[in-house]
């Protein structure tokens, strides 16, 4: 039996900086990883360069949950300046990137997890690997905490944060162990659903636009009247829609598909109207009247776009644009500014970048993470209720969210 002030489950982004600040307050700390490796999300974020946190990160806006005014606390204990003098203390240097990302200036994910790490061993952060929790349980005097890893070793702790992250990746070794934890100590859980996923949608069409990025404008309809909107790449996939912009949009939408479809509305000239693109498609066809409609788009819209959204609409390409009428050119500046994808549903976990849902925020103070229902138990990232925009919004929760569980457990 392994015996420590607090234990930290979860060796992820919100864990490790829980244990660097409890360890600062002088707190004696043990970190239970339940994979061979730390930071393993954080390795693969932003393509391997890591995208730590956004200049837009205090802004509320960006976070989502059943109550997403939950965050508010911590994002306040925990700003934006406070997440970089941290960071640059530790020797990272900041890099600002389109959407005001901030990466490190190395490019390298690995630089960020081996500067928490050290940082780690610096303060005397017992960090055990390989060490999957299974079980926990108060004892008999309910003084401490035990938990039980896979082998059967015994930790044991005053205090606890579970910080195992969500169900999201799973081929990085994410599960709902940490979840499952948390209800056996008496949590509940809301539904778990996939976010900031790719779309998939059942129109043949967009397969055979497989392979084609662009940037355009995605806009769908939200409950209770709202619009989510977003501008930046759009990917076609044999499954359905990818990019930036999709990934973000799923943060909103995907909470609300149940059995009915949901419907996208893309425009492929951002921030152009109808009346405009119909226009500017005058004034092509004047200047070039001998030109088939699919040749009139070329330097427009790429043509492994062009010809599919044509035999959709039921337009003969090969038709010269002097042929077509006022009523058609009209018809093709509306769609190309409002065109409509059907989407049924996200893609599984393992394509999913976070966990929607988790343990539900009634149940924690928000202003020290703490449970209501079991004193002394913490919670921090991606395994509490609470999913954020794409950009490194994530990222912030996870740090403000580790640090407040960590301070707490340090007073």
């Amino acid at each position: 039996m392994k015996s420590r002030d607090c234990i930290v489950v979860g060796g992820g982004a919100a864990g490790m900086i829980a244990a660097i600040v409890a360890a600062e307050a002088g707190e004696r700390v043990t970190l239970l990883e339940g994979s061979g490796k730390l930071g393993r999300k954080i390795l693969i974020s932003g393509n391997g360069r890591c995208n730590l946190t956004n200049k837009a990160a205090d802004d509320l806006r960006h976070y989502h949950g059943t109550h997403p005014r939950f965050v508010r606390s911590a994002l306040e204990q925990f700003r934006l300046d406070e997440t970089l003098a941290f960071f640059t203390d530790l020797g990272v240097e900041f890099r600002e990137e389109k959407r005001q990302r901030l990466f490190p200036v190395s490019d390298q994910a690995q630089s960020v997890v081996d500067l928490l790490a050290d940082r780690m061993r610096y303060l005397g952060v017992r960090v055990e690997t390989n060490a999957k929790v299974v079980g926990m349980s108060r004892t008999s005097n309910s003084s401490h905490f035990e938990l039980h890893d896979a082998e059967g070793q015994c930790y044991t702790g005053a205090r606890v944060i579970l910080a195992s992250g969500g169900v999201s990746l799973a081929r990085l070794g994410a599960d709902r162990s940490g979840m499952d934890l948390a209800v056996a100590m008496g949590h509940q859980l809301t539904d778990l659903k996939p976010g900031l996923v790719p779309l998939i949608s059942p129109e043949k069409y967009v397969a055979r636009m497989q392979g084609l990025k662009i940037r355009a404008e995605v806009r769908v309809a939200l409950k209770g009247g709202r619009e989510a909107v977003d501008t930046d790449d759009l990917l076609f996939a044999k499954y359905g829609v990818s990019g930036f912009a999709i990934l973000n949009l799923s943060a909103r939408l995907v909470p609300e598909l149940g059995a009915k479809r949901a419907v996208l509305r893309i425009n492929f000239f951002p921030g152009r109207s109808p009346e405009a693109i119909s226009q500017l498609l005058k004034e092509r066809w004047q200047r070039h009247p001998h030109r088939s409609l699919e040749l009139s788009f070329a330097g427009l819209l790429s043509s492994k776009l062009v010809r599919p959204l044509l035999d959709h609409l039921g337009f003969d390409a090969a038709q010269r644009v002097d042929q077509l009428s006022k009523g058609a050119r009209w018809q093709l500046a509306q769609s190309l500014t409002n065109w409509p994808i059907a989407v049924s549903g996200p893609r599984p976990f393992d394509y999913a970048e976070v966990t929607i849902g988790g343990v539900r925020t009634e149940d924690i103070n928000p202003d020290t993470l703490e449970s209501f229902l079991i004193p002394g138990l913490y919670f921090a990232g991606e395994m509490v209720d609470i999913h954020a925009d794409l950009g490194g919004f994530n990222f912030q929760w996870a740090w403000a969210s580790g640090v407040l569980a960590g301070r707490r457990l340090g007073s």
